[in-house]
């Protein structure tokens, strides 16, 4: 998730410990609503700890994670990005300040948007990484961002799951990297996994895995049938897609549900169910042949 709007001025909750060797914080920063933090994850064993998506930039957030990666008596040796929007990176400067041989990672389809200082290295589907004796496996998981990742420990039946899912309500898929389709089959991907524990990128730890993937999958379908519902009456330009799925919008935040319904035109035109009547990106749309008009 991501936005341009200033960061609340909370203070830093506790830390929670998700699993054995792996805790999460909260950081305040500027992102979409209902949310005004970012979880990152501090992952130690054996004496080595890996920091996943340190979206705070304040040093009150970095203080934090120093002191849960003291606490566990590890050293900071790598930094995970399960993507690239601002708001899970902010903090990469802080955390590497005065350190040496602390290695950052994102997926190859991310990499371009790092900062060339970083030295990042891509994390591809499948790769592994060692944290102590713990291994920590990567899922690429797309549709919030080409490059998204999730984290998979499966010692603990538990997935780090960036903004695959939120802990609360639902993560958003717009335009122009938003994929409805690819997000559909990450999570179809992740809840092959059986996941036990799933620890979102933002919003509470939830300990009932398979319905977190479930509730994100109908969510999603239900957005594109309200898409197709909207169209039986005839041809509509997004504008009014978007009132007739969205009636009632704060204005800062109707054009990330624009880009939103955006993409679930693009799945559905893709799948030739509906077809695009206009000359710009705006529409009009309408139902495809045999698309269930009455």
């Amino acid at each position: 998730m991501s936005s341009e709007d200033a960061p609340t001025t909370r203070p830093l909750p506790d830390v929670e410990r998700v699993a054995p060797g792996a805790w999460r914080l909260e950081a305040a920063v500027a992102t979409l609503p209902p949310f005004d933090t970012v979880n990152t994850y501090v992952i130690a064993h054996s004496g080595v700890a890996v920091v996943v998506d340190p979206g705070g930039e304040r040093s009150e957030a970095a203080d934090a994670t120093r002191r849960t990666i003291a606490l566990a008596g590890a050293t900071l040796k790598a930094i995970v990005l399960t993507h690239t929007h601002a708001d899970h990176l902010a903090g990469v400067d802080r955390l590497l300040e005065g350190e040496r041989d602390v290695a950052v990672y994102a997926h190859p389809r991310e990499l371009q948007r790092l900062d060339p200082a970083w030295r990042a290295t891509g994390l591809a589907h499948g790769r592994r990484l060692t944290v102590g004796d713990e291994v920590v496996e990567t899922v690429h998981t797309p549709g919030h961002s080409p490059g998204h990742i999730a984290l998979w420990l499966s010692t603990q039946r538990l997935l780090l799951a960036g903004d695959l899912v939120a802990g609360a309500g639902s993560v958003w898929i717009g335009l122009p990297e938003g994929d409805v389709g690819e997000y559909l089959e990450s999570l179809a991907r992740a809840a092959a996994l059986e996941p036990a524990v799933i620890a979102p990128g933002h919003g509470p730890v939830r300990h009932d895995g398979a319905l977190v993937l479930h509730e994100a999958r109908a969510h999603r379908l239900a957005r594109e049938r309200g898409v197709l519902a909207a169209l039986r009456i005839g041809p509509l330009d997004l504008s009014a897609i978007r009132r007739a799925l969205y009636p009632d919008l704060d204005a800062a935040i109707v054009d990330h549900a624009e880009r939103s319904v955006l993409a679930h035109l693009r799945k559905l035109m893709r799948e030739r169910r509906v077809m695009h009547v206009g000359t710009d990106e705006r529409g009009p749309f309408d139902l495809a042949p045999g698309g269930g008009r009455d």
